[in-house]
């Protein structure tokens, strides 16, 4: 072949190639399901719609050229509060917004911070601590992994207290009142004495206004949204502890199909979403405080002594919880319970009373 004849070949090689790298890399859209049991008025929703949502959006199009859509399934439409584990295992959604608190079974290791009550009320330090415990605890993600997702982010509750009907400020006036609380926290009100009742989050105002309960468990955040203050007009700081047990998860295999770039950027949007949640869930406790304050809510705050003979009554019940899943579920729930009480000593919190679990 003459020198010409080769330089043309090459020439038609070299076009061909760059048509088809140009072809792989024209943008690509990936949609994504994304659903919870819970409404945008949750902290947790409203940072995911907030954050995390557009974050991914921005910096996926900004570093890949690629677009991405999220199909939004908020309020229950298509898994329910104690569904959404289940859901995104499925693969019936790619990305769950829920908290662990509904699988206290499936995820009874993870619950860890709901059987030690009375914990920081603080939510930087509480998710600070949480995430330190889960760093140092492999058998804590793994529990997501064997349900077959990845954990992306950590998000605090607000300080649970207590929305009353009639005002408290002692640990002996819990004993025989009808309070509002399930799962976990069931335990903080009945080994004080107190009859808990199951409720869910719509029947709560009904439940307090003809007084099938007294009291609920709940955050401050939730009882204005729900405007459980006409009916139960008494705030109660108990201060219980901000509990580090919503996640955010996506399916495993979805995840795995993703290009490389795009799983980074997934996985640092979730982390920075983490470090970002418990200065936003602090700044809405403050400013609904604030809030109720100028509207003349009574606030009764529970002294320190009160919440040190409250957590008396609950020390056993933390020992024993952390027994019975050991030997039930074969998990390490002392060990992970000691290391968020060190974690939490070493941002400078002090416990009224310490669980005992050795």
């Amino acid at each position: 072949m003459r020198a010409s004849s080769r330089w043309a070949a090459a020439l038609l090689l070299t076009a061909a190639g760059s048509l088809v790298a140009t072809v792989s890399a024209q943008a690509e859209k990936y949609t994504f399901k994304i659903a919870s049991g819970h409404s945008p008025s949750w902290h947790f929703i409203n940072l995911t719609q907030t954050y995390f949502m557009p974050e991914v959006k921005k910096r996926v199009k900004d570093k890949t050229g690629h677009d991405i859509e999220f199909i939004e399934g908020f309020s229950g439409a298509v898994a329910k509060t104690n569904e959404v584990l289940e859901a995104v295992k499925g693969g019936v959604i790619d990305i769950g917004v829920f908290c662990i608190c509904h699988e206290p079974q499936r995820l009874a290791l993870n619950n860890f911070p709901m059987y030690l009550p009375f914990g920081p009320s603080d939510p930087e330090v509480s998710v600070k601590a949480t995430r330190q415990v889960y760093n140092t605890n492999p058998e804590l993600p793994k529990q997501f992994e064997t349900h077959g997702q990845k954990l992306l982010a950590l998000v605090p509750f607000e300080p649970y207290n207590l929305v009353a009907r009639t005002a408290m400020s002692k640990a002996s006036e819990v004993k025989g009142r009808k309070i509002g609380a399930a799962g976990p926290n069931a335990f903080w009100v009945e080994n004080a004495g107190a009859l808990p009742v199951a409720v869910p989050g719509p029947d709560m105002y009904t439940s307090l206004q003809t007084g099938l309960i007294d009291s609920m468990v709940i955050f401050l955040s939730v009882m204005d949204s729900l405007r459980l203050f006409e009916v139960a007009p008494n705030f109660v700081d108990v201060s219980f502890g901000s509990m580090t047990v919503t996640s955010v998860t996506v399916n495993a295999r979805r995840f795995e199909r993703l290009p490389k770039e795009i799983q980074d950027i997934i996985v640092e949007v979730g982390r920075d979403m983490e470090a970002k949640a418990g200065p936003f869930t602090r700044d809405i406790s403050d400013k609904t405080l604030q809030a109720i304050k100028s509207r003349g809510i009574n606030i009764v705050t529970v002294s320190e002594p009160e919440r040190q003979a409250w957590a008396e009554m609950l020390v056993a019940g933390s020992a024993g919880f952390a027994k019975k899943f050991e030997a039930d579920s074969k998990v390490p729930m002392r060990k992970v319970m000691q290391a968020y009480i060190a974690a939490t000593e070493a941002q400078g919190y002090k416990w009224p009373v310490k669980a005992r679990l050795d």
